[in-house]
């Protein structure tokens, strides 16, 4: 009677292709992170401008105006929440409406208006010219949001001709 030898373990070509399952396998894992991160920062950015926004309603209730713009009143500009002067003199503006101003959760060094740059700007042009209106805008990541301009087609406060998405189509107003 003759004794087979059997080696117990696995081939290299069995090695290969679990290897092969689980590399696929966490492949679209990750992609599926990255893809609920990217929503989720979306989501952020909406409910922080959404508290911005009560909060400047509230300013406005109380002084009948909006805290200017970053040249001043009655000109076009803009406060950046990359910019930390001018974000923090737009916090101070609003302390005793929001305790602490929120920033973009990626915070770009770039406005919101140029593609892949993350932000937020509030902008208004003064107490007499549009008292009433301001611009308070993020750009959102995830192509598919329905709260971006290339959806809501949103125009310029001051010039209800120009679309916000001639600059981009991933803007967020949260001002309307």
């Amino acid at each position: 009677m003759v004794k087979s030898c059997q080696k117990k373990g696995f081939t290299l070509i069995e090695l290969l292709v679990v290897m092969s399952i689980i590399s696929l396998l966490s492949s679209v894992v990750f992609s599926s992170l990255n893809n609920i991160r990217m929503k989720a920062r979306d989501a952020r950015r909406v409910s922080d401008l959404r508290q911005i926004r009560n909060a400047l309603e509230l300013y406005f209730d109380k002084y009948g105006y909006y805290p200017q713009s970053n040249c001043g009143w009655d000109c076009n500009n803009y406060r950046y929440s990359n910019s930390v002067s001018s974000w923090n003199s737009l916090a101070t503006d609003l302390a005793e409406f929001i305790s602490a101003l929120p920033v973009d959760p990626i915070n770009s060094d770039c406005p919101p208006w140029t593609i892949n740059c993350y932000s937020y700007t509030y902008g208004n042009v003064g107490k007499t010219t549009y008292a009433h209106q301001y611009d308070l805008t993020a750009q959102l990541e995830d192509t598919n949001n329905p709260n971006r301009c290339a959806v809501r087609n949103w125009r310029f406060y001051f010039d209800n001709s120009l679309s916000w998405c001639t600059y981009n189509n991933q803007i967020y107003e949260a001002s309307f």
